[in-house]
């Protein structure tokens, strides 16, 4: 698949910046509306479909596992003939299942429809990184990036806390509300298509960029060459190995507590749509839209593991400040509940404000120009790892022990992987190691 070149004469890179800057924030409206309304989804399965806490595991689990899939979207990606068309027709064949959610009221059809659509949506995740990597200046990407989320927050802040408000009136408004999410999530891929369609529109088909016919062997390929690619990724690139294995714990600080929160919030503090949807929809995105642009900034196009150990340290305090809600230390201090899970999420807004650029743009650091794709798809299927058992290891600690011991585990990883990036980065930060390339 050819791309533009950075060698590109400068009115060309602009034009393509600056094209990609329109479509990139249309195609953001279009996510935040879509996010918006799905970012409740655990708690819909819990309030509105009466979902038990084994079924609260089983959604974290398969949603949060969804990233696997990534390595396997990488190689379509790396083998599309035509991957702009490749793109919109997986973000077709995934939205339609949230359309598809009213058909049966039920709770086990409705974690089938929402993790089809994380796996399909995963699979499709590293395409970005092509337009990020391609289509925008180095100097101008965390900057251009970090606007266009900007914009999708502001979206979600008002959908998901007016969605919130409209569950406590009718708890079936899901029904309804999910289908349009689906339909949004559609126009938001047919916008990235378009991205797409700037970075190969210049250059003719060559044998790489033709269509690849079917064949046992391809499926065979398909399947192996990930884990291969992966192998061959980490031995090959040090540094981008340890900067992974850092990220696994914040990761796993994160979803420890996924099954947690919708039944801490709910049979614990026995909060309402309206309080949950305040700090989970307006208050964590109010903090997102504020923090993003100075995180973007300070994020930069160089090495990130400074940047993420503080974001990282930050984070440490969310699950800390979520569980004291319930202590009885905290009865003296505020009163109130809500208050403490909305301090909790704003901290946490701050925080993911951070770890959502490196999420997205911190694997670019380390991967070779021709790379970029394959370096976020293992980034990404990573995730998807630590989904197939973090989860589970906070279910089986909350069962075990009591639901407070999964907040202390999670600001445990919190503040492991803060600080090994920090000693990565105070060891190594000076000294980068050169990229390779593959064999």
């Amino acid at each position: 698949m050819h791309l533009i070149p950075d060698s590109e004469n400068t009115d060309d890179i602009k034009f393509v910046e600056k094209k990609t800057f329109k479509f990139h924030i249309i195609a953001q409206i279009f996510g935040g509306l879509s996010t918006g309304i799905v970012v409740l989804q655990d708690i819909t399965l819990k309030k509105s479909l009466g979902g038990s806490d084994f079924q609260i595991l089983l959604l974290s689990l398969f949603t949060s596992s969804a990233f696997l899939a990534s390595l396997y979207g990488a190689e379509i990606i790396n083998r599309s003939g035509n991957l702009p068309r490749t793109v919109l027709r997986f973000g077709i064949l995934a939205k339609i299942f949230l359309i598809l959610i009213p058909v049966i009221n039920n709770s086990v059809f409705y974690i089938l429809c929402i993790s089809i659509t994380a796996y399909l949506d995963s699979m499709m995740l590293s395409s970005w990184n092509i337009v990020f990597r391609h289509n925008y200046t180095e100097d101008r990407r965390s900057r251009l990036y970090s606007y266009a989320a900007t914009v999708a927050t502001v979206l979600l802040l008002f959908t998901s806390t007016i969605f919130g408000v409209l569950l406590d009136r009718d708890n079936f408004l899901f029904r309804i509300f999910f289908p349009i999410s689906g339909v949004m999530g559609i126009m938001m891929y047919y916008f990235l298509s378009k991205m797409l369609t700037l970075s190969v529109a210049k250059f003719p088909k060559t044998e790489k960029t033709a269509k690849t016919h079917f064949s046992w062997n391809l499926v065979k390929d398909i399947i192996l060459l990930p884990a291969r690619n992966t192998r061959r990724i980490f031995s090959q690139n040090k540094p981008f190995f340890r900067y992974e294995i850092y990220f696994f714990m914040y990761g796993m600080a994160f979803m420890v507590i996924m099954p947690a929160i919708p039944i801490f919030v709910v049979d614990t503090l026995s909060l309402s749509y309206t309080p949950i949807s305040i700090a989970k929809g307006f208050l964590f995105n109010f903090a997102l839209i504020l923090f993003t642009p100075l995180m973007g900034k300070y994020h930069g196009s160089g090495n990130p593991t400074k940047f993420c150990g503080w974001t990282f340290l930050v984070l440490t305090l969310f699950p800390l400040i979520l569980v004291s809600a319930q202590a009885p230390f905290m009865n003296g201090l505020i009163s109130n509940k809500e208050y403490i899970v909305y301090l909790a999420y704003t901290i946490f807004g701050i925080g993911m404000s951070g770890v959502s650029i490196a999420w997205t743009l911190g694997s670019m650091y380390y991967a070779p120009e021709f790379e970029v794709s394959n370096y976020q798809a293992v980034h990404i299927a990573l995730t998807g790892l630590r989904g197939a058992f973090s989860p589970a290891l906070g279910y089986a600690v909350m069962k075990i022990f009591s639901i407070e011991y999964v907040f202390i585990l999670s600001a445990f990883l919190f503040t492991c992987g803060g600080m090994f990036m920090l000693l990565d980065e105070r060891i190594f930060g000076r000294k980068p190691e050169p990229q390779i390339n593959p064999e």
